[in-house]
């Protein structure tokens, strides 16, 4: 094998079997005077460096380039926002006042004059002033003790009545509560029982009486029940029934003259009543207490009903979405790409 001039051995053939010469491409690159690496030319590889030996600092942030403008998504916008519920001003309260106070001054002033008007008969004790015809001296005691009971059940419920009460002071309302119901409802109620059984007042009345006594119990124990389990929202219902049972005492005496003008007219009637004062008396009292029951249980409702709608409106009021605004023409639409 002879040597060129320079005394490097000759390239070898591209014969079959020989492996091709490697061209300046793919050849290793020569250091350069100074020793360091030239920079490669693959824009993966890594920066060069320079002739001190360290690396170059990057030029650029770095925070993660962003998005360019056509490939970016809006950011996320809320579209049904939880409207804050705003406190009732002065003027909704005044309101809410003036229509509390339209209906309450009237029942406590109503409610107090008759019941003062009914215990005159029976303060101080004495059996000759008894509006109820008497069967014996048992009979007037236990007269008395559904009545003096039945009258702390009619007070402390129009107590309860009073919004304000119940706001201020839950204290007080949770104690006028107990007195409500165990010393007045719930002993008047079971006193009431052989009372009912006494009255000669015809079937009909004592039918109609015992009636009343039994659903003045029974939603006087679900509404303590509520309260005792912290169900609040079913207490507030049962106890608004319960103190309606509790004022058919009341509205018995205000539609007792109208049923007594009733009769009187049909009194001499030979086909009705042939002057029997006894059977014209027993049908008073009993038309008298089914209407004032009948009556009370209506009122019950209609303010339960009115009192559910009402909230159902503040719900609706306080839940409803804001309104959408449509977006006018000058308002720049970003199209959405990510399609």
């Amino acid at each position: 094998m002879t040597v060129t001039g320079h005394g490097e051995p000759p390239a070898r053939s591209t014969a079959d079997g020989d492996r091709p010469t490697t061209t300046e491409a793919d050849a290793r690159p020569t250091t350069t005077d100074s020793g360091a690496r030239p920079a490669t030319t693959d824009t993966g590889s890594h920066p060069a460096t320079t002739d001190s030996g360290a690396r170059p600092t990057a030029t650029d942030s770095p925070s993660l380039p962003t998005t360019t403008d056509t490939g970016s998504r809006p950011a996320p916008t809320d579209t049904n926002p939880r409207p804050a519920t705003r406190p009732p001003s002065a003027a909704r309260r005044r309101r809410g006042r003036l229509r509390t106070a339209a209906w309450l001054l009237p029942l406590a002033v109503v409610t107090v004059l008759v019941t003062a008007r009914a215990l005159t008969a029976y303060v101080p004790p004495d059996l000759h002033t008894s509006r109820v015809p008497l069967r014996g001296e048992l009979h007037y005691a236990l007269l008395v003790a559904h009545i003096a009971t039945a009258t702390v059940a009619v007070l402390t419920g129009l107590a309860q009545s009073w919004p304000w009460l119940r706001r201020r002071s839950p204290a007080a309302h949770r104690w006028t509560g107990r007195a409500y119901f165990f010393a007045g409802v719930f002993p008047s109620a079971l006193v009431g029982i052989p009372v009912i059984g006494l009255t000669p007042l015809g079937l009909s009345n004592q039918a109609s009486l015992a009636v009343l006594d039994a659903l003045w119990l029974f939603t006087g124990i679900a509404g303590y029940r509520a309260a005792r389990q912290r169900r609040y929202a079913d207490h507030r219902v049962w106890m608004i029934r319960n103190y309606a049972l509790t004022l058919v005492a009341i509205t018995s005496r205000l539609i007792q003259p109208l049923f007594e003008h009733l009769v009187a007219a049909q009194l001499t009637d030979p086909v009705s009543y042939a002057g029997d004062a006894l059977a014209a008396g027993h049908d008073i009292a009993g038309a008298t207490a089914w209407t004032a029951l009948v009556l009370q249980l209506i009122a019950a409702e209609y303010v339960l009903r009115r009192r559910a709608g009402q909230a159902a409106r503040r719900r609706a009021t306080r839940t409803a979405p804001p309104r959408r605004t449509q977006p006018s023409a000058l308002t720049p639409v970003t199209p959405d790409v990510s399609a």
